[in-house]
């Protein structure tokens, strides 16, 4: 099972390089339904270092990282449902 997690961890990231926004976010929801996954907050994390732009007003907000925040947060009472 960890290696299904790395897998997706690793495809999360190098989605976040070299493919479109949504397979990141694809894999942030993936890791969170599953894993009580820090790996999701720091996919979050870097992708809004990757791509924010400095002063961008309103797009300025780190969205993926409060995303990612708040996804694995909400999924953790099914999480402990499902998985237990």
């Amino acid at each position: 099972m960890n290696a299904l997690r790395i897998a997706v961890a690793v495809i999360g990231f190098i989605a976040a390089i070299f493919w479109t926004w949504y397979i990141p976010l694809i894999c942030i929801l993936a890791l969170s339904l599953r894993f009580r996954a820090w790996e999701a907050i720091a996919l979050g994390v870097f992708m809004d270092l990757l791509w924010l732009a400095p002063g961008a007003g309103f797009h300025g907000l780190p969205l993926f990282t409060i995303f990612a925040v708040l996804v694995v947060w909400a999924f953790e009472p099914l999480r402990k449902e499902l998985l237990s």
